[in-house]
């Protein structure tokens, strides 16, 4: 979900848009409240194009990334689910309760976006208590890693999906065909249709992803709001943007593959939006304390998430030389932190 920021502040954010890397809403202290992996996290894995992943593992140790091959693998996946439409019923059914009818391009990118690849080598990172304070969990490399080379795979879980984007395109696309509502009174804005299409319009959707258990699925209250008497967070507080319209959104209990451990990545800087209080901020001004944010944060981060395969995965790349043992850190971005409630 991409975070909303304030007007007074988008000078601000603005150099967060040139200096940053891709904004991520991984909560900086969210797991905290999972200090330790619940063993009883059920978790299935799709069964499809194992030969493509196998090619992977076989082709590891060549000159070819591993991030290149798992894009051509997602690409030759999605080929395959857009012949067989009948492997996109699974989150077809998901949509069965929103008006939109998805395109068959938009089912096989959501399907990859909430999908775990089987067997991916990516075997390169560990969770282990974070060198931030009140962090919890943090994730650490366990070789040495190049700038530039994929280090995990943000998992999509869960995919929360904002259709206001699709949909104004479409109502652009249409324009010949909308009515003239240059009189006011053309729109009853107390008419409870129009409220209930605006309502449609600004709809955000939760998909879950194949391979999460029945069991493990959150109401979709749980994932906006947590559930307070389990001190669990949002599950929101886990998601990190793809584009407009997705955020894939990681499950901190689905902790035993490090082939998608990339929700574990913490923002080293949090502490600068947590600890500002309010008289800190009327005193200083919320613009310089941004600043100080985004200076730090990126001078701490080693890693940024990217799109794989035109978005149809998540990955965790090094932009710095990480070192072994080193923890793998990322920035979130000032847009996350605005909308931060601790």
């Amino acid at each position: 979900m991409s975070p909303r920021c304030c007007c007074s502040l988008m000078s601000v954010a603005a150099i967060a848009a040139a200096s940053l890397v891709t904004p991520s809403s991984v909560l900086f202290c969210a797991s905290a409240f999972i200090l330790n992996p619940l063993p009883s996290a059920h978790h299935r894995t799709i069964s499809i194009h194992h030969s493509s992943i196998d090619s992977i593992n076989n082709d590891h140790s060549n000159n070819d990334s591993a991030a290149a091959q798992i894009s051509r693998t997602l690409q030759d996946i999605e080929k395959d689910l857009l012949a067989n439409p009948s492997k996109l019923q699974p989150i077809l059914e998901q949509h069965d309760d929103d008006d939109r009818e998805p395109t068959p391009n938009e089912l096989a990118k959501e399907t990859l976006l909430s999908t775990r690849l089987p067997n991916l080598p990516l075997n390169r990172t560990c969770t282990g208590p974070s060198t931030i304070e009140g962090a919890g969990r943090g994730l650490f490399a366990m070789e040495d890693i190049a700038k530039g080379e994929l280090i995990t795979c943000y998992p999509g879980d869960a995919l929360l999906c904002d259709y206001s984007e699709l949909e104004e395109e479409d109502f652009d696309e249409d324009d010949e065909e909308e009515e003239d509502f240059d009189d006011e009174e053309d729109i009853d804005f107390e008419d409870d249709d129009y409220c209930d299409e605006e309502a449609d319009y600004i709809e955000e959707v939760v998909l879950w992803g194949e391979h999460v258990d029945a069991t493990d699925r959150l109401e979709e209250d749980e994932v906006f709001d947590g559930i307070v008497d389990k001190d669990l967070p949002p599950l929101t507080s886990y998601a990190a943007t793809v584009d407009d319209v997705y955020s894939v959104m990681g499950m901190p209990i689905l902790d035993n593959n490090p082939a998608y451990y990339g929700h574990f990545a913490n923002d080293g800087a949090g502490h600068i939006a947590i600890q500002t209080g309010v008289a800190d901020a009327a005193r200083r001004g919320i613009e310089e304390i941004i600043s100080s944010y985004v200076s730090e944060s990126v001078e701490l981060s080693n890693a940024r998430h990217k799109p794989i395969a035109d978005g149809l995965h998540l990955g965790t790349f090094a932009s710095k030389d990480i070192k072994k043992g080193e923890e793998v850190m990322v920035t979130y971005g000032p847009d996350y932190w605005m909308t931060f409630e601790g």
